[in-house]
């Protein structure tokens, strides 16, 4: 028996670590391997009850015998009842069958789970974490980061020791993976850069507490050097921790000028105009990171050929918005942008924008109750404000359709579709209908007299922002006169936003005599109320795209809305809202990964190209060049803006964060308190199994011998 136990090769996890083998990490490996291969194979074991009940059932022979037919029914009921029993038999010895091998091969499965493939066996293993991102790029940081980086890598001893670089930004990259040959590490070391990205210090230290895993090391350390922003470390998840026995050393690097910068904190742009000759608004916010004020900064604004610029004072460690009004008259792009001026640190000096600009809004006007004379009088008014009575500088292009003729063809190229007293369509509008919500475009209900409760609901349901319900009469008004107003507007809304200036109108003034009271909204927009707090305008993403409801017709039997002078303000906005979703996004921030379409290429500011998404790797402009070799779209990419905020974060906070205190005296490959405890709760779980396991088999004995097989 002794020569039979010397010769059975232990499991790794069971052998001394004195016992002078050759190599331990390959013979250990090897018999682990092996070992599980055996116990694991134990889970074929499932076929053996299985393989027992197909060779020992009864094999019996059919006799008719006329004088027990009377006794079938009988005989039948209790067959089922044997063979539930057998089946029952069956799947509890299969379970535990199953339970006992994955039960014996435990040991060596978690053996196998503390183990990654590729492991390096090293006297100490020591991960050196760099930050590239962009506010790495201050005057003598690199300089610092290297001779860190270095310094790190020289105080290895090479063959003996272990190191890995991970560089990071927004996200951790392995420039060189851990190894004993430190050849590799010095390479990369050498040419450390800071790059545009922002600032992910946990997922960087999280990176590299994996890659220790790899390592079979009684020293594991990580080296972390960065200028420690405190915008870098917001990412933390309370429960993160590195693992047991990594030492976490924080180098923290400081640049020349730290803290004396300016910097263009954020800006804003429209993403997208309607050729309409109206000037829109891009702001800037420029903040002063320094103790010192800073007077006459010049902001310069550039776009479409035209050059603006103005002066801003900025007080120590205050922030100022400098804001230009721009005709975007070209269809298509307008690039351009924004900087300023008088800063020794230029990286954060420049905005970069893009508004795209539609030449026409196609719409598709549905009149629902059309007359032989022409349209109703509802979808009359709506055209006349859309159209200007055919005004070449309208931006919309309207064509009325009948509910009774219009087709799915008619809706391909539309950006908005607006139902005027439409009661119902025909199935395969609807889905063109729902085609327009998918490609991000707009629906306006305006629901009238020819609209039915019912049948509304049945047409629209997929469509609506909401069911309709009774038709409501407006109340008399403390002012007096008789209707209901518009109340509790949200002047924040793209649609209201303009009525918030002085004389662009008074949306109260208009008097509403019936409106629909609608239910079913509460997962839908209100951003206007009438004056007894019921919904007037009602909106909803629907697949990408936004259906609008207002709760009346502009007929003259509803409402004199259209006799307003807001008339015309509101609906142009409210369709320009709708239709502006259609753009596809043209502003990024460093990191994002850029959208190139199939047959597509990207072409980035540095000239180099891509034909897939990649992430933005620097600001500026980035062209999307068709299959033709036309330009379809530019993407307009910025540095996150809090790579300016000088605020850092303390080296002793960040290792008191992810290194536990009752695990950091705990040498690497020990077991601390923590993981004590929960190996303990492990040993439970397993323990659970096996009662399972002696309760199967108590239940198997007590069934099988109630259950006769002849």
């Amino acid at each position: 028996m002794e020569e039979q136990n010397a010769a059975m090769p232990l499991p790794s996890a069971y052998i001394p670590a004195g016992l002078g083998i050759g190599n331990p990490a390959g013979v250990l490996a090897s018999l682990d391997f092996i070992h599980r291969g055996y116990l694991l194979a134990g889970v074929v074991g499932v076929a053996i009850p299985i393989l027992i009940h197909l060779l020992t059932r009864d094999r019996v022979k059919r006799v008719a015998f006329s004088s027990i037919r009377f006794f079938l029914k009988s005989n039948r009921r209790i067959l089922r009842r044997r063979k539930f029993r057998e089946m029952m038999l069956l799947a509890m010895r299969v379970i535990a069958c199953a339970l006992l091998a994955v039960a014996f091969a435990r040991p060596f499965v978690k053996a196998a789970e503390a183990r990654q493939p590729g492991g390096v066996k090293a006297a100490t293993a020591r991960v050196i974490v760099a930050d590239v991102s962009a506010s790495m790029a201050r005057a003598g940081i690199k300089a610092q980061l290297r001779k860190e980086a270095e310094a790190a890598v020289e105080s290895l001893s090479a063959g003996t020791d272990a190191a890995a670089l991970i560089t990071f930004a927004d996200f951790p990259t392995i420039d060189a993976p851990l190894s004993t040959d430190l050849a590799e590490v010095r390479s990369k070391v050498g040419s450390l850069a800071p790059g545009h990205g922002g600032t992910n210090i946990p997922e960087a230290l999280r990176r590299a507490d994996a890659e220790l895993r790899r390592a079979e090391a009684p020293r594991k350390e990580i080296v972390l050097i960065s200028d420690l922003q405190r915008t870098g470390w917001q990412d933390l998840k309370e429960d993160f921790k590195l693992s047991p026995g990594v030492k976490l050393d924080v180098r923290g690097v400081r640049g020349e000028g730290q803290g004396g910068n300016l910097a263009i904190a954020g800006g804003s742009c429209p993403a997208t105009a309607v050729q309409d000759r109206e000037a829109r608004e891009v702001t800037v916010q420029i903040a002063n990171y320094s103790d010192r004020p800073q007077e006459g900064v010049e902001v310069k604004f550039t776009a479409g050929g035209k050059t603006e610029s103005r002066k801003v004072n900025l007080r120590p460690g205050g922030a100022a918005a400098a804001t230009f009004r721009h005709v975007f008259d070209a269809p298509g792009d307008n690039p351009g942008t924004v900087s300023i001026s008088g800063d020794g640190q230029p990286g954060d000096n420049v905005f970069y924008f893009n508004t795209r600009v539609i030449p026409k809004i196609k719409v598709a006007l549905i009149d629902g109750s059309p007359s032989a004379a022409g349209p109703s009088e509802a979808a009359f008014y709506v055209e006349t404000a859309l159209t200007l009575g055919r005004n070449p500088g309208s931006p919309f292009d309207c064509r009325v359709l009948g509910a009774q003729e219009v087709s799915a063809a008619d809706l391909r190229e539309v950006r908005v579709a607006i139902l005027c007293d439409v009661a119902a369509l025909a199935p395969d509008v609807r889905r063109a209908l729902g085609e327009l919500l998918r490609r991000g475009g707009g629906l306006l209900f305006l629901p009238g007299d020819a609209v039915e409760t019912k049948t509304f609901a049945e047409s629209f349901a997929a469509l609506a922002p909401c069911k309709l319900g009774r038709i409501l009469s407006g109340r008399a008004l403390r002012g007096g006169g008789t209707g209901a107003s518009l109340s509790k507007i949200d002047f924040q809304h793209p649609i209201f936003e303009i009525f918030s200036y002085p004389r662009h109108g008074d949306l109260a003034l208009a008097k509403f005599q019936r409106y629909w009271e609608v239910t079913d909204s509460q997962l839908s927009a209100v951003p206007a109320r009438f004056d007894d707090n019921r919904p007037a305008l009602v909106l909803k993403e629907i697949d990408g795209g936004i259906s609008m409801l207002l709760a009346s017709c502009v007929g003259e039997s509803w409402t004199d809305l259209p006799r307003q002078a807001t008339f015309l303000p509101l609906l142009w906005q409210g369709l320009k809202y709708l239709a502006a979703r259609t753009e596809q996004a043209t502003a990024y921030t460093v990191g994002d990964s850029l959208p190139v379409p199939k047959d597509h290429h990207l072409k980035g500011p540095d000239g180099q190209t891509a034909e897939r998404s990649i992430p933005a790797a620097a600001p500026g402009f980035y062209t999307l060049i068709g299959p033709s070799g036309q330009t379809v779209l530019t993407y307009a990419v910025n540095r996150n803006p809090a790579e300016s905020a000088p605020g850092t974060v303390a080296a002793e906070e960040i290792v008191a964060a992810v290194v536990s205190t009752a695990q950091a005296g705990t040498p690497a490959g020990q077991v601390g308190p923590e993981d004590a405890r929960k190996q303990k709760d492990d040993q439970g779980l397993w323990s659970y199994l096996l009662a399972a396991i002696a309760v199967l088999l108590a239940g198997e004995l007590l069934l099988g011998n109630r259950t006769l097989r002849h």
